[in-house]
Parts: structure tokens; sequence; C-alpha cells
């Protein structure tokens, strides 16, 4: 499904990424795991088709990230922008257009599931921070695609509805999809996780596989992460 060879990524004279190599199959869910400014955003932005590089190569499907991969790729970051000023529905507008593939009516299911009653009609001024990251989550997930990029999907979400939001990921993600999970919330999101990749200063430290990794430590995912990065 994804495969990442030598790729390095500069901003000027500092480099971000440095030497990625790894490979992850169609129907894996996968947690990047690393410290803040260890490159993961930059990481899920060249796959995504954002970002460009000029070192090493990224194949999803076999080819290299353009218009037609971006198809396939369903990207939430921290910073996905919705105007203020709109109204719940007009964004639902706006991905029905933008989107071939967004599924509105998951999408009603995802806010009826996690019990929220809110009119479309509301603006997403008046949403509070972990309403705003609820429904980019919601949004994102409701794309019938192939690979889903979740750049901190627990970021500003109260811990009561952190469980219901993972459910969310599992129950609506098709299992041949891909899923990479970028989170500092590890004990979160550990459950659901098949693979791990850990990464600090932009180098990869280890692609590993989550039951091998408890069955030899004896220990959590998060635990090992703790002592691989230090």
């Amino acid at each position: 499904m994804l495969e990442v060879n030598n790729l390095s990524k500069y901003y000027g004279k500092s480099k971000v990424l440095d030497n990625i190599n790894c490979h992850i199959n169609k129907g894996e869910i996968v947690g990047l795991l690393g410290p803040s400014g260890s490159g993961k955003t930059t990481f899920m932005n060249i796959i995504a088709g954002i970002t460009p590089f000029k070192q090493g190569n990224v194949l999803i499907k076999g080819e290299s990230p353009n218009i037609n991969t971006k198809t396939s790729v369903s990207l939430l970051t921290e910073t996905n922008s919705i105007p203020k000023w709109m109204k719940i529905k007009d964004v639902l507008d706006f991905y029905c257009e933008m989107y071939n593939d967004f599924n509105q009516e998951k999408f009603n299911n995802i806010f009826n599931d996690l019990n929220y009653e809110i009119s479309y009609d509301k603006k997403i001024v008046d949403l509070s921070k972990g309403m705003r990251q609820l429904l980019r989550l919601a949004l994102s997930v409701s794309r019938e695609t192939k690979l889903y990029l979740l750049d901190e999907p627990l970021g500003g979400l109260d811990s009561l509805i952190r469980e219901q939001v993972i459910d969310t990921i599992i129950n609506y993600i098709n299992e041949n999809s891909t899923i990479i999970i970028s989170t500092h919330l590890i004990n979160e999101v550990e459950r659901l996780l098949q693979k791990v990749i850990f990464i600090k200063d932009g180098q990869l430290l280890g692609l590993y596989d989550c039951d091998d990794l408890r069955i030899e430590k004896g220990q959590s995912i998060e635990k090992t992460f703790k002592e691989v990065i230090r």
C-alpha cells in the first residue's frame, strides 16, 4: 500500500526527515510515534501530496504522490482549517462537492453514535475546540479512501470521549483500508495498533509488529516507546 525509500526532507539547511525507509501493507493500523518536532506531520503531509520533496521515493499503490493518489488519501491534521463563518451544513456541502468519496450518511451516523445532537445550522465559530476537532475527524473518516492519515486525532478531546472516538475509527473505516495514526496519547490508541513506527529528530528508529514487541518486551507499547526514544 505504502512504500517509502530513502526519503529525506529539508527546510532550508535544516533536515526534517533523514533517510526514512518503511513499508506498510493494505489494511494495517500503524502508530507513528515520536516527540514533538520529530517530523511526523511533515511525513504525513508528504504522503498526502501536500509537501513536496526532492530526495527519495514515496509510492502509494505504486504511484508517487500526485493528483490521482490524493483521491486515495484522507488527511487529518491539527491545522485542518474550517472557516469559522461557515455553518456545519456549509462544510458538508463543500466536502460533498470536493470529494467524490465523501459519505454524508456515514458522517451523520458518526455524530449520532457520539450522541451529538447539534444542528447543522450551527456556525463553526460557536463550536468548542473539542467539537471542532471532532468535526474534522468525522469529515476525514467519512471519506471512503484507501489510506487514512490521522495526525493527533484525539487532540483537544475530553478524556471521556476518546474511547468512543477510537471505537468510531475502528467501526467506520473499512478493514481493507490502511490507517496511520500519529499521537502522543499512546496508551489511548494502543489497543487498535498492529504496527508502530518510532521516529526521533527525523530519523526512523524502527518499525515493529506490536504483538512481537509485547511478547519480546513483556510490556506496553508506550513503555517500549519511552525506552527506545531515550
